[in-house]
């Protein structure tokens, strides 16, 4: 299965799901924005969005988004899987026409998250309440109508959801290596260094607490948005099969 990858930034790879998504027999193609300004052309059996420091709406300077926006709505309409991470997700928001919008607290760092229910998702199975996962944003979004919240917490709603069967959007960063989370902390702004004098210390305490049980559910995570990349691809080769020529 060939996956298109948008990645933002340098600094937000797609980590240890795409590792895990290549265990499984993913081909992953990486559209490094900053190193081109279109994405690769192919055939693609589904699409991540990555995270990155930009607003979703910030088109004046990252006028890639409008593209990514776009690319989100094509695969949605080939009813390919979509699976955005926080800014990806913000970027769903975007594509399905809901406010994305400053939060009135960041998250950084570890923090806990909810079932909004009995899941229905193989990943969200056996999620225990209050696990924390890693969060780096600022910004968050309205819900898109007819989206289902699937994962929340009291400091920003709106965590994980899924539109329809095939697009699904999370606001944390489930692709984290501890590698990663510590490159970010050479993007601390003035702000974040004012208001969170021990980000540092308090990282590395909590990758040692929660990264293993982290990983363990982005595991979960990858296998069960493969398996939907796979379904997708053979419904839509049988589809194809069974057209008039």
């Amino acid at each position: 299965m060939d996956i298109l990858v948008v990645q933002h930034v340098e600094a937000d790879p797609v980590g240890i799901l795409g590792r895990y998504l290549e265990v499984r027999g993913a081909w992953l193609h990486t559209w490094l924005v900053p190193q081109r300004s279109t994405p690769p052309h192919g055939h693609y059996d589904g699409l991540i969005v990555l995270g990155g420091s930009m607003n979703a709406c910030e088109d004046d300077n990252f006028p890639h988004l409008i593209r990514v926006a776009e690319l989100i709505r094509k695969f949605h309409s080939q009813g390919k899987p979509v699976l955005g991470i926080c800014l990806g997700a913000q970027l769903i928001a975007r594509a399905f026409g809901s406010r994305v919008y400053q939060n009135e607290v960041p998250e950084l760092g570890f923090t806990p998250l909810f079932p909004t229910a009995a899941p229905e998702e193989p990943w969200l199975q056996d999620y225990p309440p209050g696990m924390p996962m890693m969060q780096w944003h600022f910004d968050t979004f309205e819900l898109p109508v007819g989206a289902k919240l699937l994962l929340t917490n009291n400091a920003c709603k709106n965590q994980a959801f899924r539109i329809g069967s095939n697009i699904y959007g999370l606001q944390f960063h489930p692709e984290v290596t501890p590698q990663t989370v510590m490159n970010w902390m050479a993007f601390k702004t003035e702000w974040i260094e004012a208001n969170y004098p021990h980000l540092f210390e308090q990282l590395r305490e909590q990758l040692v607490l929660h990264w293993v049980q982290s990983a363990q559910f982005t595991e979960k995570l990858a296998n069960a948005w493969y398996d939907q990349v796979v379904t997708s691809a053979q419904t839509g080769s049988l589809l194809e099969q069974g057209s008039p020529s």
